[in-house]
């Protein structure tokens, strides 16, 4: 497998830091733009998948706008967040990367959202099987994978 995956993640700290045994993935980049607002900016889409558990996929999104598509219907509103996710959702902030961002826990899914100072928006999700008295113990560890990334 190759020594960076989507461009962004050292595979070795996937594997070590996660215990994330990358497969298969595939990744595209480049311009974007919304013909109905006008802005434009960079789009970035990532998926990887692991041979086992805990963990399946690996996704990132990266787009102009103020939303986030997650798995559990409509785009959301990177504000609404909270409201969507009470019991899971808390602020969360990255080293080194200006912005604002969201940490939370949905059905099998560790979620990552993070709004840049330009308006462009993260989503990252990490499907996660394992027990649930280890989950937030993997979502740090998620954290410390995402934050290179991220700059």
């Amino acid at each position: 497998m190759d020594e960076t995956i989507c461009g962004v993640f050292p595979n070795q700290d996937l594997q070590e830091t996660l215990g994330f045994d990358t497969y298969w993935y595939d990744y595209i980049t480049g311009p974007t733009s919304n013909v109905k607002t006008g802005q434009s900016g960079y789009s970035y889409r990532c998926d990887i998948r692991s041979t086992g558990k805990p963990f399946g996929v690996l996704k990132l999104r990266y787009d102009i706008g103020s939303q986030v598509q997650t798995n559990e219907g409509p785009a959301l509103e990177f504000d609404d967040i909270p409201v969507e996710y009470p019991d899971t959702a808390r602020e969360v902030t990255f080293e080194g990367v200006e912005g604002e961002g969201w940490v939370w826990t949905f059905d099998v899914s560790i979620y990552v959202a993070w709004r840049y100072s330009d308006n462009q928006v993260l989503l990252a999700r990490l499907t996660y099987w394992g027990p649930d008295e280890g989950l937030d113990e993997q979502v740090e560890r998620f954290h410390s994978v995402l934050e290179p990334a991220l700059v």
